[in-house]
Parts: structure tokens; C-alpha cells; sequence
């Protein structure tokens, strides 16, 4: 469900902005009468990239006590053998 909302989200702000660029380009619309097409694509693609690097947080702090684990045992078998020697 997360992943279509944050596709749902990227798409809508490029259709958004694709809605500014015909506006303002090629109908000859005002800046103030289509600004608010800018701004809500800008914010949803901010938006998008907020919530696409809080997805990557979470799955790094999900990674890292499997990464200390396996430093740990290493670790621990590394004195093992030095013990035996």
C-alpha cells in the first residue's frame, strides 16, 4: 500500500507540472493564474523524495544489528582461534 501511494504521489506531481507547462508555455496563461500547478508539483515531488529517504533510514536501522552480529561473532571466533594457537 505504501508503494502505490508514494507512485500515486510522484506520478501526480509530474502530471501537475506537465498541466503548469501547457498552461503557462503554450496557453500563454499568466504566472499568478497557474502558479499554484508549480507549486503543489514541486511540493509533491519534495514530498515523494522526504518519504523515499525515510523508507531508506528505516531499512538501514533494520540492516545494522544483522551487520554488529555478524562483526561480533568474527570477532568472537577471531579470539578463538587466537586462543588455540
Amino acid at each position: 500500500m505504501k508503494k502505490y501511494f508514494d507512485t500515486f504521489l510522484l506520478f501526480g506531481s509530474l502530471a501537475l507540472l506537465i498541466i503548469w507547462v501547457d498552461q503557462f508555455i503554450y496557453k500563454g496563461v499568466g504566472l499568478k493564474d497557474s502558479y499554484f500547478f508549480l507549486m503543489f508539483a514541486l511540493s509533491g515531488f519534495l514530498f515523494y523524495l522526504y518519504r523515499k529517504g525515510q523508507s531508506k533510514m528505516k531499512e538501514q536501522d533494520k540492516e545494522e544489528p544483522k551487520k554488529k552480529s555478524l562483526e561480533s561473532r568474527v570477532k568472537a571466533d577471531f579470539g578463538k582461534k587466537k586462543a588455540k594457537k
